[in-house]
């Protein structure tokens, strides 16, 4: 049985390994619905629902492929964590990358995954051409469906084999980390945004605290790797809540203790290093990107909401930003957007929690992320894009038979 990284997402479908663009022609041809198999980073039912699977893992394509000084063709099906140290290798980078790199570089671009930054658009804007496998078994690219909509599709175009992503040289980045006051970051974060390369910021619930990241490029060596910190606070915040549960002060107290243990950290890597890193405590994650002049007002909101109603919440809240795009299904097209992220524990329920923010950050313009938890319909989508319908009109144009839908799909991108 196949499950997701979470374990929320399951199904005994059967499973087809591909080892050549061949007989992947051949697979898809076949009447069935079908999906491609990831890395299971997705919250969401993309995968389970189709009458087949298809994993593309045995396809034998190469790592890298073409390259120009900025430009290089990928397997878009390789994994993030294996395409940035063969990038490494020939001297060059991803420009950007969010801070899991487990993913498929298929899956993570055409969900829209992103990392943070005001002036670093999300990993999909990073593609300039793909090559698919069409619903009938036909090789495509970009130059037969417009690259705006290939660049964030989920999926229902085709199966992605190849892409063309815009590089640069490699680089060394200073990450500096650092106990701030909940006030402080909403006071400062957008000129900490204007000011840093990359800058995010984390909630601990309960504590009045946040923790702040910064990244800049730097020519300096590589420092010492510092230990992982985060599972390790993770670990505590939940121990604190379940002490909670005996005694209120005694979270307290223990919060208190872990804030004091909070130390700066500075260091020094190469850039993939520095902004990724494994997940070792699995988790349930909803996400929405709001419009830059609303965000702060939301996550006070939020923060309010979860410390008056929601005291089993232990998973700090992630803030971000990320610049704007014109892909069709991006939600960054048009603008910039930042993101506010809640988690909770993946053997937890999650639904009193999210639903109770979700109508929050819809109401005030947010798009979800396409591989995180949520509840809309095409309804609700199909207002919140310019180009949605354009979108479902071309889809269902290359894949009239929707072999490519499964039914969560169809709440999302059918009337």
């Amino acid at each position: 049985m196949w499950t997701n990284w979470a374990g929320n997402q399951r199904t005994d479908t059967p499973i087809a390994r591909p080892t050549s663009i061949a007989e992947l022609q051949n697979e898809i041809a076949r009447p069935q619905s079908l999906r491609v198999l990831g890395a299971g980073h997705s919250f969401t039912p993309i995968v389970a629902g189709g009458d087949r699977i298809v994993d593309l893992s045995d396809l034998d394509l190469p790592t890298l492929g073409d390259a120009r000084q900025d430009r290089v063709w990928v397997n878009a099906n390789a994994r993030l964590r294996d395409l940035s140290p063969a990038l490494a290798d020939k001297g060059l980078a991803f420009r950007n990358l969010g801070d899991i790199n487990a993913q498929s570089l298929a899956g993570a671009v055409s969900t829209a995954t992103h990392g943070t930054g005001r002036e670093l658009p999300c990993l999909a804007a990073e593609v300039t051409a793909a090559r698919m496998v069409g619903a009938s078994g036909d090789v495509l690219n970009t130059d037969d469906i417009p690259l705006e909509m290939v660049q964030v599709s989920l999926g229902m175009l085709g199966v992605l084999t190849a892409a063309q992503i815009r590089v640069v040289p490699k680089y060394n980045l200073r990450r500096q980390v650092q106990l701030a006051s909940v006030e402080d970051s909403l006071a400062t974060m957008h000129q900490k945004w204007a000011e840093n390369r990359n800058f995010e910021f984390f909630c601990i619930p309960f504590t009045g605290k946040t923790v702040e990241l910064r990244h800049a490029i730097i020519d300096a060596a590589e420092s010492k790797v510092p230990r992982d910190l985060d599972m390790i606070a993770v670990k505590v915040l939940k121990l604190a809540r379940s002490a909670g549960r005996i005694s209120e002060g005694l979270r307290r107290a223990m919060l208190k203790l872990l804030t004091l243990a909070q130390s700066d950290e500075d260091y020094v890597g190469e850039s993939w290093r520095v902004l990724c890193s494994d997940r070792h405590i699995r988790f349930k994650e909803m996400e929405y990107h709001l419009p830059p002049d609303v965000a702060g007002d939301v996550l006070q909101q939020v923060l309010t909401r979860l410390h008056r109603d929601h005291k089993d919440i232990y998973f700090p809240i992630e803030v971000r930003q990320t610049a704007g795009d014109t892909a069709c299904l991006s939600p960054f097209q048009g603008g910039p957007r930042i993101s506010i992220a809640i988690h909770t524990d993946a053997a937890e329920d999650h639904k009193r929690y999210f639903e109770a923010f979700e109508p929050l950050f819809v109401e005030a313009g947010g798009r979800p992320h396409w591989g995180k938890m949520h509840n809309l319909t095409y309804k609700d989508l199909s207002v919140m894009y310019p180009d949605f319908d354009q979108f479902c009109a071309l889809r269902e144009q290359f894949d009239p038979q929707g072999k490519f839908l499964t039914p969560s799909l169809v709440r999302l991108f059918r009337p």
